[in-house]
């Protein structure tokens, strides 16, 4: 019998492994290192299900892996940082309401990479980041809000 700890762990590491996959499924910004990806959607799904812990660590594990993956090695350590706390955010409102949880997921996620992109490559690059992360997270919301819906019942007893 497997104990409760072994399943958040595989838990975690499944998570971080689909936002992984939802990040890779990307589409580069042209002109600029950055890009567009899916990643969003399941960390506020990860997030809303399973709390700010699981959001964490699928956020900022899977979107670092993916970073690297992609050839983005300097956001790593970033992403690791921002996604990490967009996910902890998301997972820590949610029970107060998901929509506003994942707003203010949305307003980590964007400050911290427009603040970053500013620094790392000139505060031209700036708007450019910061309609991205707009448009990526408000994808992201649009999936997340059915999704956890759909999976809610079926998932959460997981743990």
């Amino acid at each position: 019998m497997t104990d409760k700890r072994t399943k958040k762990t595989v838990l975690a590491a499944l998570a971080a492994a689909m936002v992984t996959g939802a990040t890779i499924l990307s589409v580069p910004v042209p002109g600029f290192r950055l890009y567009f990806n899916l990643g969003e959607g399941i960390i506020y799904t990860v997030a809303i299900l399973w709390g700010a812990k699981h959001g964490a660590v699928a956020g900022g594990l899977g979107a670092a892996l993916a970073d690297l993956i992609l050839g983005y090695p300097i956001w790593a350590p970033i992403t690791l940082l921002i996604k990490g706390l967009e996910g902890y955010v998301v997972g820590t409102l949610a029970p107060r309401g998901r929509l506003k949880a994942m707003i203010a997921g949305a307003a980590v996620m964007a400050t911290g990479y427009t603040l970053s992109a500013g620094l790392l490559y000139g505060w031209a690059a700036a708007p450019v980041e910061l309609v991205t992360d707009f448009v990526q997270t408000g994808v992201g919301i649009a999936i997340a809000l059915p999704l956890s819906s759909l999976l809610e019942s079926k998932l959460k007893p997981v743990l």
